[in-house]
């Protein structure tokens, strides 16, 4: 008897018979087992619908009959047909969710996926990666990878490549006695070129995330440090590829060696396309000059709404490329900066106070965490606080927020009932400290949607007056921490 796909097998584990029930007294002598669905097995002959669907099951790219059968026939078939059918006759005609999910983990046995509702979907995605990954530049066909991209491209929506493999460097001449040509191997032009992902990313119209890695996985013994480049004709075949694609919202390029002449290309063409929401370039090398393009990006664009620059190499002049767009009220809702992981001086902390007074609305999460804040910076970005009312969540954690950097958290949250959420593990701060901080967050958290500015919170002398002005937002002062004032000379 055939258990329906639909009855859980956690329901059907909860519900079984116990062995210890099974062998007691009162149930070792029945005769009729009701919850033994396993009973007619071996006992009774398979029908001869059963047999013909064996033999159907070993002819489906010569016979489709899908749609000629009974239901109860298709759920047979579905068990029935191998997990090895080429993908040009079962994505057009297979829509049975069991048999894609037993395909997955045939072909992908060391794989695990949870929360998962489309398997076709995530099947093909898997495949399709499984392909490119593992695709040989130097012999790598494009018509094979056309094809399969436009059988898969209607059931997909996002592409993950967690490595791509490179092409052969080239070895230098033989010498020859008769010749004079340059024989060193360090005259031969290192190439860093990787598969096209253009003829492949035009056929995808439907993805709306990609997350890319360039870079070789597993390579053990043979390292070296040329797998994790990439050149500016990897970067342009990319973005001809990105630009038919309408609904594509997360972009990503994680743990590669993109600098600021690739990350300006790549923006230079993701700027026109108005459906991005993200932008994920953790754990790159984008330095000033490339932060100054992002700044740029988040200043002109309308729809971005996250951007990741964990783990980069920038220092004052990109904080500060950042910072400007922000504070020029910029068209993106920008909603969430991530800037973990790069340290940051005191120059570049007083940048940030300097961006997040003057943004009352955007962006509502900041991640600072290990950026290396610690006296005079730290006390800068728990001062921010004080003044700022778009953030609702800042983490930042992993820094030192002893002293007056811990007086200045306490004082500036007792002003500030907007923020809900402060990640505070491992700035160094004292219980008692933590536990006032809870208290005042969940003071904030029953203050939603009440009025919580009260015209004597924020004197206006800070906010009207040209001098306090000038002396409250330039960046330059290195006295200036937010939430305090220097003493106010009346006008005669």
């Amino acid at each position: 008897m055939k258990i329906p796909y639909v009855v859980s097998s956690n329901t059907i584990n909860a519900y079984r018979t116990s062995n210890v029930m099974q062998t007691s007294t009162g149930e070792a002598t029945r005769k009729i087992i009701a919850e033994d669905f396993e009973w007619d097995d071996n006992v009774t002959p398979a029908p001869l619908s059963y047999f013909a669907a064996v033999t159907l099951s070993r002819v489906f790219d010569k016979i489709n009959p899908l749609n000629n059968i009974l239901r109860k026939d298709v759920d047979i078939l579905m068990d029935l047909y191998p997990a090895d059918i080429p993908l040009k006759f079962s994505v057009p005609s297979i829509k049975d969710e069991q048999y894609w999910k037993r395909s997955f983990y045939t072909k992908f046995p060391s794989r695990i996926e949870l929360g998962v509702s489309f398997w076709k979907g995530k099947f093909l995605s898997t495949s399709l990666q499984d392909y490119l990954e593992n695709a040989n530049p130097d012999l790598f066909i494009e018509d094979e990878a056309v094809e399969l991209a436009a059988l898969v491209s209607p059931y997909i929506y996002e592409l993950r490549l967690n490595q791509l493999r490179m092409v052969r460097q080239p070895t230098p001449a033989v010498p020859d006695d008769n010749s004079i040509e340059d024989t060193c191997a360090f005259s031969v032009p290192k190439l860093y070129d990787h598969i096209p992902l253009e003829p492949v990313l035009k056929k995808l119209y439907n993805l709306q995330e990609i997350s890319l890695v360039f870079g070789v996985c597993n390579l053990e013994e043979g390292y070296l440090p040329r797998y994790f480049e990439f050149s500016i004709n990897d970067c342009e075949s990319l973005c001809k590829g990105l630009a038919d694609l309408v609904n594509l919202k997360i972009f990503r390029i994680n743990r590669s060696n993109l600098d600021c002449s690739k990350v300006k290309v790549i923006l230079q063409n993701l700027v026109k396309k108005e459906t991005i929401e993200e932008l994920d370039f953790n754990h790159c090398k984008i330095g000033d000059y490339g932060m100054k393009a992002l700044g740029g990006f988040i200043f002109v664009h309308k729809n971005v709404k996250r951007v990741r620059i964990a783990n980069n190499r920038f220092n004052e002049t990109g904080v500060q490329g950042i910072a400007y767009a922000l504070q020029m009220n910029p068209a993106a809702p920008i909603e969430l900066l991530d800037f973990s992981l790069n340290p940051m001086s005191l120059e570049c902390a007083t940048i940030f106070a300097a961006a997040f007074v003057r943004c009352k609305e955007k962006p509502q999460t900041l991640i600072v965490n290990s950026c290396g804040f610690k006296g005079a910076s730290a006390e800068k970005m728990t001062g921010l606080l004080s003044l700022n009312r778009g953030l609702t969540r800042l983490d930042i954690a992993a820094n030192d927020l002893s002293g007056e950097a811990e007086e200045t958290l306490l004082r500036t949250l007792e002003k500030n009932k907007k923020i809900l959420t402060i990640d505070l593990r491992r700035t160094h701060i004292s219980e008692g400290t933590q536990a006032k901080v809870n208290e005042l967050l969940e003071r904030n958290r029953g203050l939603i949607g009440q009025e919580t500015e009260a015209s004597d919170e924020i004197p206006p002398l800070y906010l009207n007056e040209p001098e306090y002005l000038i002396w409250e937002y330039n960046p330059n002062n290195p006295d200036y921490i937010p939430g305090r004032y220097p003493e106010r000379v009346p006008e005669v």
